[in-house]
């Protein structure tokens, strides 16, 4: 069997076919997910899939090197749903960052520190 890290490539990969699969015209389609049509889904996914693999490059010593383009996206995205989220339990805090990478602001407008890197093993 296959380490999940080899898992997680192969369903990267995945991910990225079916997304290269979206005409453009389906952008406002509906979804299985009720909260999502197609544009706001492909737009979250690609949220979650920066910023999850930030805190996996972090916490293992690598450099994420996403495009500016994308990192941007992904603020914009965490700028849209701030409002909304502010009063769920799932909400975290944006911290300050004097940073002005696209990436690092998005990761502090996720409640996460840009400038965080593994201690000594532990966080």
């Amino acid at each position: 069997m296959t380490e999940i890290h080899e898992q997680l490539a192969v369903a990267a990969r995945e991910a990225g076919r079916l997304a290269r699969g979206v005409d453009p015209a389906q952008l406002a389609d509906p979804t299985p997910c009720p909260d999502y049509d197609v544009r706001a889904l492909t737009t979250h996914l690609m949220q979650e899939i920066v910023l999850h693999s930030w805190d996996l490059a972090m916490a293992t010593g690598q450099t994420p090197n996403f495009p500016d383009e994308i990192a941007a996206t992904v603020a914009r995205r965490l700028d849209q749903e701030r409002d909304a989220d502010a009063t769920s339990d799932w909400y975290i805090k944006p911290i300050r960052t004097a940073s002005n990478t696209p990436l690092d602001r998005a990761v502090a407008k996720s409640g996460r520190d840009p400038r965080w890197r593994l201690r000594n093993g532990c966080s």
